[in-house]
C-alpha cells in the first residue's frame, strides 16, 4: 500500500533516518537521541516482539504462570540493560526507556496469550 504514496512522501524521512543512522554509528548517540522520539516507539516494538517470543510456549501450553514469569523477566532484562547503560561511560540509561520496555512487554503479551491460542495447529 505505501507503494501507491508518492515518492517525496519517503524521501525526506529516509534521508534523515540514514543521516541519524550515521550519526549513531559515528558516535554522536546523544545528540541523535535526543531528538528522536522514534526511539520509544522502537523500545516497545522490540520488546513486543522479545515478549511475545519468551511467552508463546507457555501461553500454547496454558500455562499462565509461565507467562508472567516470562513477562517479568522480559522487563527485568530491560532494566538490566538500562542499568548497564548508566554504567558504562559512553552509554545513558533511561528510565523512560524501560517504561517503554515495560509497554512493549504488554502488548507481547497480550498477543501471545490472545492470539497464538487461536491460531491453527
Amino acid at each position: 500500500m505505501f507503494l501507491l504514496l508518492p515518492a517525496p512522501v519517503f524521501a525526506e524521512p529516509l534521508e534523515h533516518g540514514l543521516a541519524r543512522f550515521l550519526a549513531l554509528l559515528l558516535g554522536d548517540a546523544p545528540k541523535v537521541a535526543a531528538r528522536a522520539p522514534w526511539d520509544w516507539i522502537a523500545h516497545g516494538v522490540l520488546f513486543a516482539l522479545l515478549a511475545w517470543a519468551w511467552c508463546a510456549p507457555a501461553a500454547r501450553a496454558g500455562q499462565v504462570r509461565g507467562v508472567l514469569m516470562a513477562a517479568v523477566g522480559a522487563v527485568a532484562y530491560g532494566g538490566a540493560i538500562e542499568v548497564a547503560q548508566m554504567l558504562v561511560g559512553y552509554r545513558s540509561g533511561e528510565w523512560m526507556d524501560l517504561v517503554a520496555d515495560a509497554v512493549g512487554v504488554g502488548l507481547g503479551v497480550l498477543l501471545a496469550t490472545g492470539i497464538w491460542p487461536r491460531l491453527p495447529r
